[in-house]
């Protein structure tokens, strides 16, 4: 493959792993989005903040277009997609803070940067923080996942990726990232412009 893709990518069993414990919180998910502790722009913004350490090219189409929709200044987007959190008020950075944390460790943060998460938020919204982080940590390495496997079918193989992980992959979540988030990104661009 060529030397520019670096991006993580999934394993089989790291895929199947996370695919089965979202599977199994699809009740607090639900309860998560339906509760409104995290409103729609800092959701948006913890996305990012995963994206930006992640690079999947269908989550930063996506989710920059959805921010904006939201009300996130452009400049801030920057800023997320940057990694620079400095000009950030503290009842966000510390969630995005560990939202970059949790992706740079591969989903297996430090015990110390976990508690002062903990410490900081209240346990429901801290749980909420938490699911919204692991819901876009899975759907960047899933969009990378089937990027390095388009570029194995464009004969540049990635050699930190499998053929099984990425054709396993590609045909559950294909359609999804090469057809139906192009359209959101596409409607929610649109639904801004028309503003």
């Amino acid at each position: 493959m060529t030397d520019d893709f670096r991006k993580r990518v999934y394993s089989l069993g790291s895929f199947l792993r996370d695919a089965v414990m979202l599977g199994r919180n699809v009740i607090a998910l639900t309860r998560t989005f339906c509760s409104r502790r995290v409103d729609k722009a800092f959701r948006e913004k913890l996305n990012l903040a995963v994206t930006g350490v992640l690079g999947c090219r269908y989550c930063t189409w996506l989710h920059t277009e959805m921010a904006l929709s939201h009300g996130v200044e452009p400049e801030e987007l920057q800023k997320i997609l940057s990694l620079e959190l400095g000009a950030f008020p503290d009842e966000q950075a510390v969630a995005l803070a560990f939202a970059q944390h949790y992706s740079e460790t591969g989903a297996a943060p430090e015990r110390e940067a976990e508690k002062r998460f903990y410490e900081f938020y209240d346990n429901e919204t801290a749980h909420d923080i938490l699911l919204y982080i692991k819901i876009i940590y899975f759907g960047n390495l899933s969009g990378n996942t089937i990027d390095a496997f388009i570029n194995r079918v464009q004969g540049k193989p990635y050699d930190a990726s499998s053929l099984w992980s990425e054709l396993v992959i590609f045909f559950v979540l294909g359609p999804y990232y090469l057809i139906i988030l192009p359209l959101l990104a596409f409607a929610f661009h649109y639904k801004k412009q028309r503003k």
